[in-house]
């Protein structure tokens, strides 16, 4: 992907992403620990794998709920080739996630009343 190849250029040196399987460990993408051909994960690398999957299913469900309510997202096809196009993307989500919590805000006065 774009993000594999152009990594160094689209994070900063203290950022990194969660990805799936299909990704190779680098210093800056923690997939979860494969099972060995010949063996079995350790203890330690099936819980880091458990957390981590509930982590990536949480954030799923969120980007669910948020193309849900916000049309803009799911037509949201931005191809990131520069810093720029990553800057519009990434304030785009922002806006979206303040708006939100504002209606959530809202509706939380709205109950009270």
């Amino acid at each position: 992907t774009h993000l594999y190849e152009e990594h160094a250029n689209l994070l900063p040196d203290d950022h990194w992403v969660w990805a799936d399987s299909a990704y190779p460990l680098e210093l800056w993408c923690i997939p979860p620990f494969k099972k060995p051909h010949n063996g079995q994960l350790t203890k330690d690398q099936r819980t880091f794998n458990y957390h981590l999957s509930k982590i990536r299913v949480h954030v799923e469900h969120t980007f669910a709920v948020l193309k849900g309510q916000f049309q803009s997202l799911r037509e949201l096809h931005i191809n990131i080739q520069t810093e720029k196009d990553l800057q519009v993307a990434v304030h785009w989500i922002q806006c979206c996630l303040t708006l939100h919590n504002m209606i959530i805000c809202v509706m939380m006065v709205c109950h009270r009343m």
